[in-house]
């Protein structure tokens, strides 16, 4: 049977539009967050310092939380219609809970949606008296089991890639800023919040503190923090800029993708690299690349274990940080001008 690529992204597609809101309105509040509090920098408590800054923390963290669920099972809904949402949200918290991801939310919302296919094609004889069995019992107790069970082969395999992946840039400490910077950034854009991404942000986040256990602004947070909002402005940029060079949903997609990127979340660039995978992904990968090696060459640090343009005031030099943000964007907006051919039939108003 061969594969049909247009169903694949259509499925995907129709997880990332449910789950891009949970991650656009629970980062931005985890960032006033930070902001609010930026007062407390150089605190222990530093985002819930006030009750008001608590209250967005706390808020913003349990709407993230749902991002990953959310993308399997309407990946699983769009394979499967209504029947495919519980093994999909079920597996979408494994992947969450279990280290694997962006990638293994995907994953977990596809296994899902076509075990559930499959039930469906297999109990399509029953009578019709036996319908209520296998709406209630069948599809979700069977599917479940077997979306849990392929769930724990999936983690499996991914955390050891995270450990991996975390020992090597714990080597990289201390002996090449410049080029640790530059790894951090091609990491936070290669797989668009999945392990590779979550690895280096939760590594950079590790360097904020200090080893007896105080606070201490970074230098690496901040690579991570500037190279994370290049990844999703620079496609809304693009989409600006060349909009023949895009479709009519990439074009619409791009004020979601300033909110993101300006923000510092990398979800954003989801629709693009989607639908063009080899124009989009390299070029942002290069772009973020470039931001953290500069900002790691100037020297500049983050208090805050967020990016984004509202925590600015915790940045040690915002005129060297947003320049690196700038020259980042830049190069990945010029790489994807070279990259990218005009969309065939398209009329700009």
């Amino acid at each position: 049977m061969k594969f049909d690529t247009k169903k694949f992204y259509n499925h995907l597609m129709s997880g990332v539009s449910y789950f891009l809101p949970f991650v656009i309105a629970g980062g931005i509040m985890m960032a006033f967050a930070y902001l609010l509090d930026a007062g407390n920098a150089s605190s222990a408590t530093f985002g819930s310092s006030t009750a008001i800054s608590a209250w967005l923390l706390e808020i913003g963290g349990i709407a993230m939380s749902f991002m990953f669920p959310m993308l399997a099972a309407y990946i699983s809904y769009s394979i499967a219609d209504r029947p495919g949402i519980l093994p999909g949200m079920v597996a979408g918290v494994m992947a969450r809970d279990g280290g694997s991801g962006f990638l293994g939310a995907i994953a977990a919302g596809f296994i899902s949606g076509y075990i559930i296919f499959g039930l469906k094609y297999g109990t399509k004889k029953m009578p019709r008296s036996l319908e209520g069995i296998k709406t209630l019992l069948i599809f979700p107790l069977l599917g479940l089991s077997l979306a849990a069970l392929s769930m724990l082969v999936v983690n499996a395999l991914v955390e050891p890639i995270n450990s991996g992946l975390t020992g090597f840039l714990s080597s990289m400490s201390g002996t090449n800023a410049v080029l640790l910077g530059a790894i951090i950034g091609v990491m936070v854009a290669v797989d668009l919040g999945g392990p590779i991404n979550k690895t280096a942000y939760f590594f950079s986040v590790a360097t904020l503190t200090a080893a007896d256990g105080s606070p201490i602004p970074s230098v690496v947070m901040a690579a991570c923090g500037c190279s994370a909002m290049v990844v999703s402005t620079s496609c809304a940029v693009a989409a600006t800029l060349f909009p023949k060079k895009f479709s009519e949903n990439l074009r619409g997609a791009k004020v979601g993708a300033y909110v993101m990127g300006l923000s510092f979340f990398v979800e954003g660039a989801i629709p693009y690299v989607m639908e063009k995978p080899k124009q989009v992904l390299p070029s942002i990968c290069i772009g973020a690349g470039v931001t953290g090696a500069l900002v790691s060459l100037f020297g500049v640090t983050l208090a805050a274990p967020i990016g984004g343009l509202e925590t600015l005031p915790l940045v040690s030099n915002i005129p060297l940080y947003l320049f690196s943000f700038a020259v980042g964007t830049l190069v990945a907006v010029v790489i994807m001008f070279l990259l990218m051919k005009n969309e065939k039939n398209i009329e700009i108003e």
